[in-house]
């Protein structure tokens, strides 16, 4: 018994092996599957007996739309009879004009876009059971166009279906009658409820519902189908199993395909910008170009219906429009990048970062609107939630407040121009070097070569000084002579300091002042002061250091020398006070009082 058990296991495994890996092979031979659609006419010959009908079912009244249901469940079902033995492109073609004919006959226009086909033909299906199981009415009873008022409502309700025909009055379906919009939504619930009675079909078939979601296109061959095992046609999510994990497989090998293109992308970066841009750009190309492909395969030939159907098309809506939102982002970069090779513009410049802030915003803007047509066609109503927004725009607003700051913060910048990107500045206790300037904040190398991130609105309200900008710097200092310095030596270093400034190739002698200017604690202070033609802090220390070093040389040969902070202490003899002055004074003063003076 085990070992019967295991041969039905190894059985079992063997062929789903062989489904999926015929179903695989398949695919990739023949990379673009050609669709069977109603909009494409199929050659045919005139011997093999088809004739492909690609007149559109009359709605112009609820007896024609009723009439055309009835017309094309019976070519369907002679077609379907004919392509079990036949599957070839030409029946498929027909079955799936067929398909949209029927789909045509109901009124989606409040089914979201991405899921209009795959919703149709469910309720296409839904209602091939039910009028198949509940008898229509006589089409004589069933009213003509004439019968209703042109300026009025029309509606014909289905005698004992929960089902209208309503006439459109707007649109591109504008004066036909189609199944109205709510059939999609009460065709299921409908369908359950008549589930019991017998179904009226040619074909021997006990549910529509149950019976089409297992067809396959002509690609897949026929021995493969019936190879298929028990449990892998059950279905899952309206789907069978079997074509859940070929698509699964599928979209496992490309995810797998394009992880590994992003990682070789990635460890194959240059420096140029452009270069890397572009090669981003097939990414997002690839994608799109999988999705054209493999979507008609998905339709026509696995036959994806149901739930299952409709988590796929949205996710695949979803993963299309990202691509296309990454696209145009790369689209916008590169075509900023393409400017900014202008040899006008150096790359590291604050033009070249301003550009790239611009590109990022338009890109930004540019990525939100296509997500915002990708949310209305997955069924999302973005543009009426934003028409709506009122107190909550405000609420957004709010939110959004520091980063709309710092965006116009960014703008500031680049209109004031207070330091382009390379510059040496010092903003409110700290100094460094600029290296970009973004849509949020502006990045500065720190002289300890840490990177510093300060928000555009903060830094554009500081207090910068832009050392790169000086066309000059201040030389400032105070030296100090001993006090024992005698006054022809301090006029010695007083001259010879002015000759060595004057004579200086990088001092510009407009500037120089040197002085005797005090008396100090302890020293005798000359203050000099002279700009130096350096444009950086290098220059400046360099030129400093030079001309300190040539002081140090002139108080050498004066015979003085620098003062520091020193007690002097002198002991002599108290001598008194000078007794004839001061008899002198005192006479003095006797007189003035006497005289009154």
């Amino acid at each position: 018994m085990i070992v019967l058990h295991l041969q039905k296991v190894a059985s079992v495994v063997r062929r789903s092996s062989a489904l999926i890996c015929g179903i695989l092979l398949i695919v990739f031979a023949f990379g673009a599957a050609i669709p069977a659609s109603a909009e494409t006419e199929t050659p045919v010959s005139e011997n093999d007996g088809f004739t492909p009908d690609f007149r559109p079912a009359r709605t112009d009244s609820p007896r024609q739309t009723l009439a055309s249901f009835i017309k094309l469940r019976s070519d369907l079902e002679a077609n379907l009879a004919t392509f079990v033995t036949d599957r070839s492109a030409e029946r498929q073609a027909k079955l799936v004009v067929q398909m949209e004919q029927l789909v045509s006959l109901v009124d989606l226009s409040e089914t979201p876009r991405a899921l209009r086909r795959d919703v149709g033909i469910d309720t296409a299906n839904y209602l091939l059971d039910i009028f198949g199981r509940v008898e229509l009415p006589n089409l004589d009873d069933v009213p003509d166009a004439e019968t209703f008022e042109s300026d009025k409502p029309a509606i014909y309700l289905i005698p004992k279906t929960p089902f209208r025909i309503v006439r459109i009055d707007e649109g591109a379906a504008s004066g036909e009658f189609l199944f109205g919009p709510r059939t999609s939504r009460v065709a299921p619930d409908f369908a359950r409820v008549v589930a019991r009675l017998p179904l009226q079909s040619s074909l021997g078939i006990s549910s529509w519902t149950t019976y089409l979601p297992k067809l396959t296109g002509w690609m897949i061959p026929a021995w493969l189908i019936s190879n298929i095992p028990g449990p892998l046609e059950k279905p899952w999510l309206d789907t069978p199993v079997w074509k859940v994990l070929v698509v699964l497989l599928i979209a496992a090998i490309i995810v797998l395909l394009f992880v590994s293109w992003r990682f070789w992308v990635s460890t194959r970066r240059s420096g140029a910008r452009i270069g890397h841009l572009a090669l981003l750009a097939l990414g997002p190309i690839a994608a799109l170009g999988a999705f054209e492909l493999l979507r008609p395969f998905f339709d026509y030939q696995i036959n994806l219906t149901g739930r299952f159907a409709a988590s796929v098309y949205i996710s695949v809506t979803v993963v299309r429009y990202f691509a296309w939102t990454y696209l145009l982002w790369l689209a916008v970069q590169f075509l900023f990048e393409w400017i900014i090779l202008s040899p006008r513009i150096p790359d590291n410049s604050l033009n070249a970062n301003m550009l790239r802030l611009f590109a990022q915003i338009i890109g930004l803007i540019g990525g939100l609107i296509v997500l915002a047509f990708g949310a209305q066609e997955i069924g999302l109503p973005v543009f009426s939630i934003l028409a709506g927004l009122g107190i909550g725009g405000l609420a957004f607003a709010l939110a959004i407040r520091p980063t709309l700051e710092n965006l116009i913060g960014g703008f500031i910048i680049y209109l004031d121009r207070p330091v382009d990107v390379g510059d040496f500045c010092e903003f409110g206790d700290r100094f460094g070097t600029v290296e970009a300037i973004g849509i949020r904040s502006t990045q500065i190398r720190d002289r300890n070569r840490s990177l510093i991130s300060v928000p555009n609105a903060q830094f554009a309200d500081m207090q910068i000084i832009n050392w790169a900008r000086c066309d000059k710097m201040l030389i400032l200092n105070v030296i100090g002579l001993r006090y024992e310095t005698e006054a022809d030596q301090l006029r010695y270093v007083l001259t010879k300091a002015r000759e060595m400034f004057l004579a200086h190739p990088r001092i510009d002698p407009e500037t120089v002042r040197v002085r005797f200017v005090g008396y100090g604690a302890s020293s005798l202070d000359i203050e000099i002061r002279a700009y130096a033609l350096a444009q950086d802090l290098d220059g400046l220390y360099e030129i400093r250091e030079d001309v300190m070093l040539r002081l140090k040389d002139i108080v050498a040969e004066s015979g003085t020398g620098f003062a520091f902070p020193s007690l002097t202490m002198y002991a002599t003899e108290d001598g008194g006070l000078d007794k004839e002055r001061t008899e002198a004074a005192l006479e003095t003063v006797a007189a003035w009082r006497q005289s009154g003076d």
